[in-house]
């Protein structure tokens, strides 16, 4: 199958957010006025695609926090090689931000591989694993930076995970470190669909990871 065939193919694809204003630091598609200005120093990258599995509860809430705050979201439908010979290819080469995603780890390996070809690395990692519990998932997590603010993600009640690690990544500062390193746990309680095993993750520019 050509380019053009995956064009075709993945034309319903993206999700197109709603304008919201505020909320995020990065720089957004289309400037709002009501966001306060900074100085130049202290814009950072927004995330400005998330993938996600359509089939899980807790990716789909992961992937609207971030579609809330700007972020154009493609579910992966079980083929995310697809999304990045697709539209996810062409967003990312047109959006110079980050991408994050919350799906299978097969997924996670295939937008890995194709994001090294975009000269995207990862700047965090999270495995989310309940095949051995009933009734809690237990969140490995690897970064590059601290991980601390991330770690918080997991502990509030107020907010469902996914939701709230979104928030956290999309606070995540940029990171020089040359590779992923740190190792946290943390348990949460399990949503009524979770396959058993989903993973997170945080592509970001070569040269920031």
């Amino acid at each position: 199958m050509n380019r053009r065939d995956f064009l075709k193919r993945a034309g319903a694809v993206a999700i197109v957010p709603a304008a919201v204003p505020g909320g995020f630091w990065g720089p957004k598609p289309v400037a709002s006025s009501a966001a306060p200005e900074r100085e130049a120093s202290q814009v950072r990258p927004s995330i400005t695609a998330v993938v996600y599995d359509e089939r899980y509860t807790d990716c789909t809430r992961f992937a609207a926090a971030l579609i809330r705050q700007g972020a154009v979201g493609f579910p992966a439908h079980g083929d995310s090689a697809q999304l990045w010979y697709g539209l996810l290819g062409a967003h990312v080469a047109q959006h110079s931000g980050w991408v994050a995603g919350l799906t299978t780890y097969a997924d996670f390996s295939v937008s890995q591989a194709c994001g090294r070809e975009m000269n995207l690395a990862a700047l965090y990692e999270g495995a989310h694993d309940g095949r051995r519990l009933k009734t809690n998932l237990k969140h490995r997590i690897r970064a590059t930076g601290d991980l601390s603010e991330i770690l918080d993600a997991f502990s509030r009640s107020d907010v469902p995970w996914p939701e709230s690690l979104a928030n956290a990544l999309s606070r995540v500062p940029e990171s020089r470190s040359v590779a992923i390193r740190n190792l946290a746990t943390a348990t949460t309680p399990r949503s009524a669909d979770h396959p058993g095993y989903l993973a997170s993750w945080l592509l970001v520019p070569r040269s920031l990871a």
